[in-house]
């Protein structure tokens, strides 16, 4: 019996050893803590990106690994990524070290930066005029410095003063406005020419007149995504009805606006075309034009003499969606 006991015990110790030896040797792969809200980041174009994990079972002889959609960007402990494109991104960390490799991956949306120029707030509200025709603002000696130059995008427009300057907006502009008016029928005249006929939801708006262009500040170049266009009072009352000049266009006939971008790009959108009206705010896309620094309106239809369209040369726009 003390023969089975003596064997049992020496067996005993001998599985000790060899489990004590298995623990000693134990493969301990890299430990990685990312430290981000996993698994999805957002972030805008031209942000950076900056991950600093927590490591542990690392020696001076581990490597890391960062990819971008299975690029390599990065043999650094730390990932610095700026981005510079919009998209969908997948991240993937590879840390190894003499016992094995480590993977941890994540998806980061990188979002357009869309900038929307709405003309609303204090310093928009300065530039209305205190009436719609013959005003101080748009009129007279301020008429000659009327401008507006949007801070973050930096769209700016001047009066366009094609006759020198003294008729003010008369000669062709971009007013800022907040008139809205629906009587197409007693109120088609250019006494009511800031006045739209419908709400598009916001406040301020922009009205063309003439020949007018708004453009970029400083010589910068993006690209205008879309913009909402819509009719003014005066321009919709006498193209519904007539002035005794122009013709109406219910029936027949075209009224056009062309956008034409300072890289020779070109957009027509009609404001009239063989019956059809526009009557309210309609969103255009401009993102065919691509990067502009600027960008002229013109108008022109079917119904002519020998100094050009007859119908008033007048629209409103507005949610101007810029991406810098």
């Amino acid at each position: 019996m003390k023969k089975y006991l003596l064997l049992f015990a020496v067996l005993t110790m001998g599985m000790a050893a060899i489990t004590s030896c298995s623990k000693d040797d134990e493969v301990l792969p890299p430990g990685v803590e990312l430290n981000i809200d996993e698994p999805s980041i957002t972030m805008n174009e031209g942000e950076t990106l900056t991950v600093r994990p927590t490591y542990t079972n690392c020696t001076p002889e581990t490597t890391y690994k960062w990819f971008v959609n299975n690029e390599l960007v990065s043999t650094d402990v730390n990932l610095i990524w700026e981005a510079t494109t919009a998209g969908k991104y997948v991240v993937m960390l590879e840390v190894t070290n003499a016992d094995g490799m480590t993977k941890k991956q994540f998806e980061v949306i990188v979002l357009e930066n869309l900038v929307t120029v709405t003309f609303e707030g204090d310093y928009w509200n300065a530039l209305i005029d205190s009436k719609q025709y013959n005003g101080t603002l748009l009129y007279g000696d301020n008429a000659l410095t009327y401008s507006w130059d949007d801070i973050t995008t930096g769209l700016s427009s001047e009066l366009t003063k094609a006759w020198g300057g003294s008729y003010g907006f008369a000669e062709g502009g971009v007013a800022i406005s907040n008139y809205i008016d629906a009587n197409i029928n007693e109120h088609a005249t250019y006494e009511y020419q800031l006045a739209v006929p419908t709400s598009n939801g916001s406040k301020n708006f922009a009205v063309v007149y003439c020949d007018a262009s708004i453009h970029f500040a400083r010589g910068a170049s993006h690209e205008i995504r879309s913009m909402l266009i819509g009719p003014t009072t005066y321009e919709l009352g006498v193209v519904t009805n007539g002035d005794g000049y122009a013709l109406p266009l219910t029936e027949s006939g075209n009224l056009t606006i062309t956008i034409t971008a300072d890289n020779g790009k070109t957009l027509n959108v009609d404001m009239a075309r063989d019956g059809k009206v526009m009557t309210t705010w309609t969103e255009v896309d401009l993102s065919s034009l691509g990067a502009v620094n600027s960008l002229t309106f013109t108008m022109d239809g079917s119904d002519r003499s020998d100094y050009g369209v007859k119908h008033p040369k007048y629209f409103a726009f507005d949610n101007v969606v810029v991406k810098l």
